[in-house]
């Protein structure tokens, strides 16, 4: 059932001193806890030399035959970079520049095999590669580099989005899919599995979606779920709640609170069918919808936001529709705009750190933002388009993704 949080006893861990109405122009909430914010008043954008000092770009380059597909997970740790290809069922490894390195590949039956590539998990050493079999009910455990099996174990069958372990235990953004748990349908937000396979829910509901497909029950609003901060407390976002919370154990405490006021969605609608969701979000305009936590470092405070400005016959948001709301915590200053734009390197031109990606990652690293394109959405319908970027050289539409780290300011 969903957590029962008694908010007298419990000490908001927000940290923001000020909201911005417009950028540059700051305004205390009235309530602890809360952060009020205007969509209209969101600038155009900020300039990324606000936020970082410089941006290094790596693109990662397979070898031979080796293509990566568009369903990722990307996890960046300190010897190397990771890539789960869920449509080919491969896990690429690269090094910190971008350089090809291994890949697991056991797709099969048989010892050591896994039926369908679902989450990886590595350790702080990078010395194992774990990765959950969605179909095989199973979690298996490599040697990293080689690939070597250590040891397979027994997993529950979920059907998830998101991902992380923490604490011991596992956590599982389901995005409203179906999932059966412990003999009963639900919807329950977030999963949280131990390690004798107990399954607990949180955020807990049971609605209509028709048996449909992924496609039906997901509306491509986020990626990621959760964000895990440099003091390692995990995050989530939940949809149809304007409330982030922080997990701990089988536990969901809130953080904070956005609220919009007269230009919030009516998250009711969550507990809706998710057709009627889905007739509601395409036909409403100016709400805001679907805010989205992207960092909460001792740093930096990021969230992100969809304000829609039009009905659209195809999709739900457009570039447009996209908000940001960032606060630099030692500095106090903060931003509300559209986008950042990027004026310390030629590409890409653009960030939105947690909204409308092709992948899945963390926005942050160490102290760096991230940000991973997509070159065939970046050029869009010119699949023949081509660019020089200093560093990179030639990019085109074909590239495998690039990764775009932008290292913070030091305040």
């Amino acid at each position: 059932m969903k957590s029962t949080i008694n908010y007298s006893k419990i000490t908001l861990l927000i940290l923001v001193a000020a909201l911005l109405w417009g950028c540059g122009k700051k305004t205390a909430p009235s309530d602890a806890g809360t952060i009020r914010i205007n969509p209209h008043d969101a600038k155009e954008f900020v300039p990324l030399s606000e936020i970082a000092d410089s941006v290094k770009l790596i693109k990662l380059q397979t070898e031979g035959d080796d293509v990566i597909g568009d369903h990722l997970r990307i996890i960046i740790k300190k010897k190397y970079i990771y890539v789960t290809d869920i449509q080919q069922k491969i896990l690429f490894v690269f090094d910190r520049e971008g350089k090809f390195v291994a890949k697991l590949n056991k797709q099969g039956q048989g010892p050591g095999d896994y039926l369908l590539i679902g989450f990886a998990f590595i350790d702080e050493e990078e010395e194992y590669v774990s990765i959950i079999d969605n179909w095989g009910d199973k979690i298996l455990k490599y040697s990293n580099i080689s690939f070597n099996l250590i040891e397979s174990s027994p997993f529950p069958l979920l059907f998830i989005d998101a991902c992380k372990q923490n604490g011991g235990l596992y956590y599982f953004a389901t995005d409203q899919i179906d999932n059966q748990v412990n003999g009963k349908n639900t919807n329950a937000q977030i999963l949280v599995v131990d390690s004798a396979n107990h399954i607990t829910t949180l955020f807990d509901k049971n609605i209509e979606t028709g048996k449909a497909n992924r496609s039906a029950v997901y509306y491509g609003v986020n990626n990621e779920a959760f964000t895990q901060n440099d003091k390692g407390e995990l995050f989530a976002s939940i949809m149809f709640d304007n409330t982030f919370y922080r997990l701990k154990g089988r536990e969901a405490f809130p953080v904070f609170t956005v609220d919009f006021g007269k230009y919030g969605m009516n998250n009711d609608i969550g507990m809706k069918s998710t057709q009627e969701q889905m007739d509601y979000i395409k036909g409403t305009t100016h709400k805001a919808t679907f805010p989205i936590l992207n960092v909460n470092n001792s740093d930096i405070l990021s969230f992100s936001y969809y304000f829609k400005q039009k009905v659209r016959e195809l999709g739900f948001y457009g570039d447009e529709d996209s908000r940001l709301y960032i606060e630099l915590k030692q500095s106090g200053k903060t931003y509300h705009v559209q986008y950042i734009k990027n004026d310390l390197s030629s590409f890409p031109e653009r960030v939105y750190l947690n909204l409308g990606r092709s992948y899945a990652q963390e926005v942050w690293f160490e102290d760096y933002l991230v940000e991973v394109v997509n070159p065939a959405q970046y050029f869009g319908d010119e699949i023949d388009e081509e660019m020089l970027v200093e560093g990179l050289g030639k990019v085109t539409a074909m590239d495998d993704p690039i990764i775009v780290l932008m290292k913070l300011k030091k305040q």
